[in-house]
């Protein structure tokens, strides 16, 4: 028995959808750039790299006080949300474990930082985000 034509425009309507939703999957260009935002009276840039290195800045905005933390970060683009681990950090003694969302081209939201792989959010908490903005973005060839 074949579908009638009915069926067959709301299937052919619910596939276009499923086509335009899934258009735009993330990759590794697109964390590229100088990414910035705010979250607990402190200005953070995050400057990810096609080299795989990234310079995280927290700025206190009561003292000014700049602390700066450099590493490699590994971004798993198959998972949603996008797990984001930052290695190799010389002003640390541990790794900083996160997940990360687009929220568009230019802005993402990250969850807080974990110290420990098994303590990585896995979701989105309200109070507990922090957005950020892309600034500058950077393509691999003008690196």
């Amino acid at each position: 028995m074949k579908p009638d034509i009915n069926t067959r425009i709301i299937l052919l309507i619910l596939l276009c959808c499923l086509i335009v939703s899934c258009s735009h999957i993330n990759n590794e260009a697109d964390i590229y750039g100088n990414w910035q935002g705010a979250f607990k009276n402190k200005d953070i840039s995050i400057n990810f790299n096609a080299d795989k290195t990234c310079v995280l800045k927290f700025t206190d905005r009561k003292t000014n006080q700049i602390d700066t933390y450099n590493g490699v970060y590994e971004p798993d683009f198959t998972k949603m949300p996008i797990p984001l681990t930052i290695r190799n950090i010389p002003q640390l003694n541990h790794p900083l474990h996160t997940i990360i969302e687009f929220v568009g081209d230019d802005s993402m939201k990250m969850a807080g930082f974990s110290p420990r792989w098994r303590l990585r959010p896995i979701s989105f908490d309200e109070g507990k985000t922090i957005n950020l903005k892309r600034i500058i973005q950077y393509n691999a060839e003008s690196l």
